[in-house]
């Protein structure tokens, strides 16, 4: 029995979970990571031992103290969506009204809220000098409030764009379902070695203007 860890590769997204079976196939059952493993596929997850258990009592008192250590109900990284130890959705209460009946007023409010992340796939704001971000739902509205080109967000979050993680107006925005930014660096600044014309200048030879060496008469 162990309590374990469970990482998404493409977004560096995680779940922690309970295996009575300590079975290296299992990554969870959690309603947010079953569909991110259909989505993503099950080569892109990782499954990491955090702790293990020798009874199930143990078990379940481990997971709620993972889960409240790594705080993964609130965590936006995180595909937990209640406290542990005695089962969520995915497990023996499988998404029955049973479960959500015995959850709190906030536990609820949370799976609500994650449930709409997960629809709308949000985005999440911030500027080049704070990398503190704000969730956004309605992108199109943040856009026309701010000035925004309304193309920019999938811009900025498009591999083979030539603005791929880039900033547009002190801005940038990445889909929730994308990896966290990492800190801006604007290369504009940093300058480059004009390595292929240093040592030549053009020159006039036989009336035709040439590129060549400086030192070359």
């Amino acid at each position: 029995m162990q309590i374990y860890l469970t990482v998404n590769s493409v977004n560096k997204k995680w779940y922690i979970g309970r295996d009575k079976n300590s079975s290296t196939n299992y990554f969870g059952s959690g309603t947010f990571l079953k569909k991110a493993i259909k989505k993503y596929g099950k080569h892109n997850f990782k499954k990491f031992v955090l702790e293990t258990c020798d009874s199930i009592d143990h078990l379940n008192q481990a997971e709620i103290a993972w889960i409240a250590y790594t705080n993964a109900v609130n965590n936006p990284q995180s595909y937990n969506v209640a406290n542990g130890g005695d089962g969520g959705p995915g497990d023996k209460f499988n998404g029955c009204k049973r479960w959500f009946s015995q959850l709190s007023s906030i536990d609820k409010k949370r799976w609500h809220d994650k449930q709409a992340q997960s629809r709308a796939k949000g985005w999440y704001i911030s500027r080049i000098d704070n990398p503190e971000e704000v969730y956004v739902a309605n992108i199109s509205k943040w856009c026309e409030e701010h000035n925004v080109d309304k193309s920019m967000p999938t811009a900025l979050n498009t591999p083979t764009n030539r603005l791929f993680l880039k900033q547009t107006k002190g801005w940038r925005i990445r889909r929730s379902d994308m990896p966290k930014l990492e800190p801006y660096i604007n290369k504009r600044k940093l300058g480059h070695a004009n390595i292929a014309c240093k040592g030549k200048t053009w020159k006039l030879i036989n009336g035709n203007r040439v590129w060549s060496d400086k030192g070359v008469a």
